[in-house]
This record gives C-alpha cells, sequence and structure tokens, in this order.
C-alpha cells in the first residue's frame, strides 16, 4: 500500500470496499463476510455512505488498509502508511496492523516514525541508499535510552563515514 492509496473518492466508503471485493474476484458468502470484518475491523461501518473524499486523512488510510486486506494476503507492504494522519488515527492503524500480525500476516512498513519501529519485530535502518543496521528494536536501541536516540547516532556516524570516503560516481 503506498503512502497515500488511491482510493476512489467519489466512491462511497462501501463502494471501494466492494470495487477492491470484484477486483479480486471474492464472491458469495465470503465477500459478504470480508465487506463486514474489514469495515468492522477498520471502525469505517458508520461511515459507509460517506464518499472518499470527504473522510480525513486517518479515515482515507483505514479505508485504504481495508480495501488492500480483503483478499487476505500472507504478505502487506506498507509506505509510511500513517505519515501526515493524526494520532488516534494513527493509534488505531497500529492496533489493526497488531491484529493482522497476529493472525499470521508479514507486514513489511517504511516509517519515519520511530515510535512505529518499536512496534516491530526486526528493523532495517537505511540511509543514503545503504543498509547500516538490522536487528530487533531493543538491539538496535543498544545502550541509549530510546530508539530515535540510537538512530540518530548511528546515523551521525555513517555520515561521518561517508565524509572520509572518496567521491564515487
Amino acid at each position: 500500500m503506498p503512502q497515500r492509496f488511491g482510493l476512489y473518492q467519489d466512491l462511497t466508503v462501501e463502494e471501494n470496499i466492494e470495487f477492491f471485493l470484484n477486483v479480486f474476484g471474492i464472491r458469495g458468502k465470503d465477500r459478504v463476510q470480508r465487506k463486514e470484518r474489514y469495515l468492522g475491523f477498520s471502525r469505517l461501518l458508520p461511515f459507509k455512505d460517506r464518499p472518499a473524499g470527504k473522510l480525513s486523512g486517518g479515515m482515507k488510510q483505514k479505508l485504504g488498509l481495508a480495501c488492500v486486506l480483503v483478499h487476505e494476503p500472507a504478505v502487506l507492504i506498507l509506505d509510511e502508511p500513517t505519515n501526515g494522519v493524526d494520532p488516534v488515527s494513527r493509534r488505531e492503524f497500529w492496533e489493526i496492523l497488531g491484529e493482522m500480525r497476529g493472525g499470521g500476516m508479514t507486514i513489511l512498513v517504511s516509517t519515519a516514525y520511530l515510535d512505529e519501529g518499536e512496534k516491530c519485530d526486526r528493523l532495517a535502518l537505511l540511509h543514503r541508499s545503504r543498509l547500516l543496521d538490522e536487528a530487533a528494536p531493543g538491539e538496535l536501541r543498544g545502550k541509549f535510552p530510546s530508539l530515535e536516540e540510537a538512530m540518530i547516532d548511528r546515523l551521525q556516524a555513517a555520515d561521518r563515514e561517508l565524509a572520509n570516503e572518496p567521491y564515487q560516481r
């Protein structure tokens, strides 16, 4: 799911879900169950008749997630899914992801919010197209009081290392 999921702004919440159920070929009893599940799961059922274009940013992201989840993928890839989303919607979004993870789904997330990184099993720190570290959040935090401080320290060290390397094209 990209940072800003491509919803159909003129369609209602329910119509967007229906569209993606059609795209993924979900029919019959599964269709009804999944629509109810993901509208309820995303807390969008009370807004099912609202056009997607009239939703808040957080609600749009939850609708985008619900649309992606209707085909129940084994792996979910999210690109900064909570960027620009209010704190309550961010928390609800991560609660949904936690439930999906608990159900066995593999979730790969890119995020600049390090508090979100704390919720992950493993983290990879990328900087200037280089993998600097990869470990569990606690391992990366190490001796620092927060993951943020550990990451900043590692990024600054990487910048110092890069400053000493000769320029290469």
